[in-house]
């Protein structure tokens, strides 16, 4: 079944304008839990109430967004003031410039979005997908989604465009606040440490991997419901290697090992 999208509008380079869709590009998998009051297992509930008028239950229609200005005091904004917002961004995509994809710090990227053509867009789409693969180069753009505006970056991804948007450079943290005073290290021990890092080289396969927690949530979910007992794992806390030379070439001797 095709997907939902989520925003639909145009894309626009330079005087051109494609109409386009936005689909999620990914799907959460959690497992999601109810909170339920222990004593009779029922599920607790979250109502939005007016404590002003009574604890008295809203509806999605009653209630509007405020900024807080002072104490209980609110400035409110109706939809219709968010719609006439003077952003280019609110209706369209705005392509500023392509860029190499390289030069993107990557504490900048957040949610992907899978992007296609609308309607009779299909040409300049495509010509727009070919283009970047040709010179190489994605596009930095704006998009107005969900109540705020995003940076995001477009490139090509097979035959359709991804866009993901991108944490505002006043949102990244510095690293120096975190960084730890780290030791000198000799040739050899950086060595030692090359080698275990081509050691454990390999291609580049993410599916390969799964969520074992999840799994286990699931598996301990389905015992539960067929009223099995499941007995505890203990796992013991990772201690730090006293010898690290030592562990560096167990390691190294391990991973060729697997390999053989």
């Amino acid at each position: 079944m095709t997907p939902r999208s989520v925003w639909k509008g145009t894309v626009g380079f330079g005087m051109v304008t494609i109409p386009v869709k936005l689909y999620g590009a990914v799907e959460e998998k959690d497992v999601r839990f109810n909170t339920l009051h222990r004593e009779c297992g029922t599920r607790i509930q979250m109502p939005k109430v007016c404590p002003n008028c009574d604890n008295k239950r809203l509806e999605q229609a009653e209630m509007v967004k405020g900024f807080p200005v002072g104490d209980d005091k609110f400035i409110v904004l109706e939809e219709q003031d968010f719609a006439s917002l003077p952003v280019k961004s609110l209706k369209a995509i705005e392509v500023m410039e392509f860029v190499d994809a390289s030069g993107v710090d990557p504490r900048h990227y957040d949610k992907p979005y899978f992007m296609t053509p609308d309607q009779a867009g299909g040409k300049a789409f495509a010509l727009l997908l070919h283009g970047m693969n040709h010179v190489g180069r994605v596009a930095v753009a704006k998009l107005s989604m969900r109540d705020r505006e995003h940076l995001c970056i477009i490139r090509p991804f097979g035959d359709v465009l991804m866009l993901q948007t991108l944490h505002w450079t006043d949102q990244l943290r510095d690293a120096e606040a975190v960084a730890a005073d780290l030791p000198d290290v000799t040739d050899q021990e950086l060595g030692l440490a090359v080698g275990l890092i081509q050691a454990l080289e390999g291609e580049v396969n993410l599916a390969a991997y799964e969520d074992e927690y999840r799994e286990a949530v699931t598996r301990l979910i389905e015992a539960k419901l067929n009223g099995e007992v499941i007995e505890a794992t203990p796992v013991e806390d990772a201690k730090p290697t006293a010898d690290v030379m030592a562990g560096l070439l167990a390691s190294i001797e391990a991973a060729k090992a697997v390999k053989v």
